[in-house]
């Protein structure tokens, strides 16, 4: 009895001391909900897990959420939030607007768990209000058996106001089941809607928790070591692990090459220290991991110590290397500058010029030479910075630079007139000096630029007192911009004006003035026929049409300029219809009409037998009887006409009867 009096004391000891002890150390997290990243608004949950209403636009009512990686000031009372937890501007959040009721807001089972295992959940919220008199978000966490049992409950209490839109962490520790892989993640708004509840949710974590885990490098004091290669020692890598959490505890160092992110056991190696051999250039991160002997290679059940980075730099070897432009002109400056290879973070130059130091030494990696002749020799030294460097004392490539002759150009300007009349087309023509192959030019109206596609320039848009110069850029290296002596300066007239009556109508006999409106100082008038017109040279002649007259005026100012106009006069007689027709297919009289040089529009134009059957009626002055009816031709006869009309010159509606003698 005494014995298991002292069993059962001791395992009550090991119990308290595990309970105090089993959350020291904490494995990666073998799940993430960190909801994704991108631009604009993410994607919905997956069914099943939220009973809130996803919606599309970024200021979600109560009783729905959105995924977003901003909000800002939303219903004037939200927080402004431009990124998740981990600062990444794109990085989604669950963005919630907890509904009226106390609910179930969140439900998601969580698979690949390990039975008899210390786990910690954690999870990221922000209460997204801005006024204090706003409910505040209370939430309960809890993890249950996929049956309902309920393992663990943890609750935020009211969350505070994040003036700052900081981020908290809510995080608690919970205990599996032997034989228990799964468990479900309930989160539950416990405070009512309405006026706040609003908040924000991000990466949900699972971690295994276990015993304390650290690592170091024996006799180095930092977490980092940086090594020159050709010089790495052995290192000695230790670990100690707390003793109460496991029965048996399996231990590995692991290593990891790219930053971390995945981590490979070290093959024998599970004491806890670790000789380290020697390696080449890279970052190399050690750590140890540690298990219960029944989950022994399961990752999801471990935990790990921080990791230990060893840097090893290469051996830099310095160089440097000068460049410049590959000429430079006569009196300008030249720079150089060196392009260093290993030089560290901060290296100096020492720049010489014909084998002498000029200056002193200098970080700025750029030489400026003032009026450089041909046979300049320019060179640096550098002295590197870097890490490691065994040699830092680099010689770079001596330069010379060409130094061109300024060349001496011009040009010469012509123009086709410089008197013009308004719209007429002006021609420039540069003619260059010494301008090489292919000089540039630039032609200016006012000092501006208007043209720069070649030597010659043409526009019909220039205006009375504008000034036309011309600047060349010679393509023989060197060449300065050389303007044209010439400055044109143009005298452009107006051009004269006419504006004339519309086309008019007249009565056969009658007579009319024709008299345009003129503007600009006119010389001569041409009024072309002069069939018909009293002065053919006058400004304002006397028209007596026989007929229907089209005339062209041509005027001519004092100063050369010219304009056109055209002016119809129709010439109506009293309408006399044909006779008689005769509709054989000839080509003659074969229709009955209006005789199409009476310039008159019709109303109505009707045939009717003697009877006073209608056989024909038109409204249009063009369309004439073929002397049929229905397809049907009518006999030789006489038929009466009908004819409504408006005259011309009255301007009035007429009517017209009369009789027409068909003939077969």
């Amino acid at each position: 009895m005494k014995y298991a009096i002292i069993i059962i004391s001791y395992l009550l000891l090991w119990q308290a001391a595990r309970a105090q002890t089993c959350q020291g150390g904490l494995g990666d997290p073998i799940v993430n909900i960190s909801f994704g990243n991108g631009s604009g608004l993410g994607p919905p949950l997956a069914g099943g897990i939220t009973t809130l209403q996803y919606v599309t636009y970024p200021c979600p009512n109560d009783g729905q959420y959105t995924i977003t990686s901003f909000t800002s000031g939303c219903f004037s009372s939200w927080l402004t939030i431009t990124q998740d937890h981990t600062g990444d501007a794109n990085g989604y959040f669950m963005l919630i607007n907890a509904s009226y009721n106390p609910s179930d807001f969140y439900v998601q089972t969580i698979s690949g768990l390990c039975g008899g295992t210390t786990y910690q959940f954690g999870a990221w919220m922000m209460n997204v209000g801005v006024i204090s008199s706003q409910i505040r978000p209370n939430v309960t966490f809890r993890i249950e058996k996929t049956d309902g049992t309920v393992l663990q409950s943890y609750n935020t209490g009211d969350i505070p106001l994040a003036p700052s839109s900081s981020w908290t962490q809510y995080a608690f520790y919970f205990d599996t089941p032997p034989g228990v892989s799964s468990v479900v993640l309930r989160m539950i708004n416990n405070a009512p809607g309405g006026v706040g509840n609003d908040l924000a949710l991000d990466d949900i974590t699972f971690r295994a928790a276990g015993p304390s885990v650290m690592s170091h490098v024996a006799g180095y004091p930092e977490d980092t070591v940086t090594l020159c290669n050709g010089s790495v020692p052995v290192l000695h890598l230790a670990s100690t692990v707390e003793t109460y959490c496991y029965t048996s505890v399996v231990r590995q160092w692991q290593l990891s090459t790219d930053g971390g992110t995945n981590w490979n056991d070290i093959a024998g190696q599970s004491a806890l220290t670790y000789d380290v051999p020697p390696a080449g250039p890279g970052s190399y991160l050690y750590r140890m991991t540690v298990a219960d002997a029944g989950n022994a290679g399961i990752k999801t059940c471990s935990v790990s110590s921080d990791p230990v980075e060893v840097d090893i730099l290469r051996l830099p070897k310095p160089s440097v290397s000068i460049s410049s432009s590959p000429y430079v002109c006569t009196g300008q400056s030249v720079i150089f500058a060196a392009a260093p290879v290993d030089g560290g973070p901060g290296p100096t130059f020492q720049w010489k010029l014909n084998g002498f130091s000029i200056g002193g030494v200098t970080g700025d990696s750029t030489f400026v030479l003032s009026a450089p002749v041909s046979t300049d020799v320019v060179s640096c030294v550098m002295t590197s910075t870097a890490a490691c460097v065994v040699d830092p004392v680099a010689v770079s490539n001596e330069l010379s630079v060409p130094v061109i002759p300024i060349p001496v150009t011009g040009v010469d300007m012509r123009t086709s007139a410089d008197h013009i009349c308004q719209d007429s087309l002006v021609v420039f023509t540069a003619t260059p000096s010494n301008g090489g192959a292919s000089p540039s030019f630039f032609w200016l109206v006012n000092n501006s630029i208007v043209d720069s596609s070649g030597a010659v320039y043409s526009t019909s848009g220039l205006r009375n007192g504008d000034e036309v110069s011309l600047v060349m850029k010679g393509s023989l290296r060197c060449s300065p911009p050389v303007g044209a002596p010439e400055v044109v300066a143009m005298t452009v007239w107006d051009l004269p004006t006419i504006s004339v009556f519309s086309d008019t109508v007249i009565a056969g006999g009658s007579s009319l003035l024709l008299a345009p409106v003129y503007t600009g100082d006119i010389a001569t008038y041409q009024w072309s026929p002069a069939t018909g017109l009293d002065d053919a040279a006058a400004a304002r002649p006397m028209a007596r049409p026989a007929v229907t007259t089209a005339w062209r005026l041509d005027v001519t100012s004092f100063e050369g300029c010219r304009a056109s106009a055209a002016v119809k006069v129709e010439v109506y007689y009293d309408l006399q219809m044909p006779g008689a027709f005769t509709p054989n297919g000839d080509g003659y009289n074969d229709v009955f009409r209006i005789p199409p040089v009476v310039p008159v529009h019709i109303r109505r134009l009707a045939v009717y037998n003697r009877q006073g059957a209608m056989l024909f009626v038109s409204e249009n002055a063009g369309v004439g009887w073929d002397g049929r009816t229905n397809g049907v031709a009518q006999p030789t006869g006489v038929y009466v006409w009908d004819v409504e009309f408006d005259d011309p010159v009255t301007r009035r509606v007429e009517r017209k009867k009369g009789t027409v003698v068909l003939i077969r």
